[in-house]
């Protein structure tokens, strides 16, 4: 019985060392020029090239491939990114070699961004009538919008290699805007922050979408500290310069009247930054702290200052009524 059992385990040694030498004699077609019959494998890597952007706030990827003559043939998506990170990648298996243009949208919550068409045909969606929109029922935006994230590189080609490559920077199309407030008196009432504006699509080059939208209003509740001191935040779609129509205003629910802005004063957003630090650069700076600081009471009428990312704005002056 013992002879047998070593005459087993010699043979087991065996049969694992020719195993070993079969895969080994495999390995050159796949590690040589000729891969023929290997699994190909694209992997791309994402990292955040905007300078204030929270990497954080990826949680989602959806890369979309469309061919040379612009028609989309795949979708590859992670739902459940945990960590993003510059070690974060993509794995498309099998993908055949060909001229990609690979556009990818991260921090994509499907309760808030949908595309339109709502579902992409092979072969038959283009790239030209692809759209991503922001959600507003009833145009209101009351569940915080994640911010979003976009990327492309064009004329991508794949190549029959074993492991390819590529890295694509993303760039954040969506700005944080937080208001805060100093010099209130305490009061018992409620506030909401609100912002409206009419930018809720974007084409897939991130370019905005060309026709008209009604205003719709992202807003939130405004939250008190110790000092009665009101506080809160909005993510919104890209600021821009050129663009004047968002319009900031902080609203007492309990009176229904407004506290920010009254009288002569101005709820123009673009205004208020650009008067602040007329060198603004949007397509860089993509988070806003704006500083109301009151003074005066109710009875009389408040004065107010504003502040933008520490710069005063100029030329804001009026009294605030209630």
């Amino acid at each position: 019985m013992m002879k047998q059992e070593v005459i087993n385990k010699v043979m087991r040694i065996i049969y694992r060392a020719a195993a070993l030498t079969v895969f080994a004699l495999s390995l050159p077609s796949c590690l040589k020029e000729d891969t023929t019959g290997c699994l190909r494998e694209v992997r791309v890597y994402f990292n955040v090239s905007t300078r204030d952007a929270d990497p954080s706030h990826i949680d989602r990827m959806h890369l979309y491939l469309f061919n040379r003559e612009g028609y989309f043939c795949g979708e590859y998506r992670d739902d459940n990114i945990t960590h993003f990170n510059s070690d974060y990648y993509i794995s498309c298996i099998g993908l055949p070699p060909e001229e990609y243009r690979f556009i990818a949208w991260a921090g994509k919550d499907e309760r808030i961004y949908t595309t339109s068409p709502k579902q992409f045909v092979t072969g038959k969606t283009t790239i030209q009538e692809a759209l991503l929109m922001l959600e507003h029922p009833q145009n209101v935006v009351s569940l915080p919008p994640h911010p979003i994230f976009h990327s492309e590189i064009s004329a991508t080609v794949v190549i029959n290699q074993r492991i390819q490559i590529f890295e694509m920077p993303l760039e954040q199309l969506s700005n944080t805007i937080n208001i805060r407030t100093m010099g209130l008196p305490a009061d018992a009432n409620s506030y909401r922050f609100n912002i409206t504006d009419d930018n809720c699509v974007y084409k897939f080059d991130a370019s905005f979408a060309p026709h008209s939208h009604a205003p719709f209003t992202y807003t939130a509740p405004c939250t008190k500290g110790e000092t009665n001191q009101l506080f809160s935040s909005l993510h919104v779609l890209r600021l821009s310069a050129n663009r004047r129509t968002p319009q900031l205003e902080i609203v007492n629910e309990t009176t229904g009247k407004a506290l920010y802005p009254a009288g002569t004063q101005s709820g123009d957003l673009i205004g208020l930054i650009l008067r602040a630090y007329p060198q603004n650069n949007f397509e860089v700076t993509r988070t806003y702290n704006i500083l109301l600081t009151f003074t005066g009471d109710e009875s009389t009428g408040f004065d107010v200052t504003v502040s933008v990312n520490g710069w005063q704005v100029q030329d804001e002056s009026g009294i605030l009524t209630n």
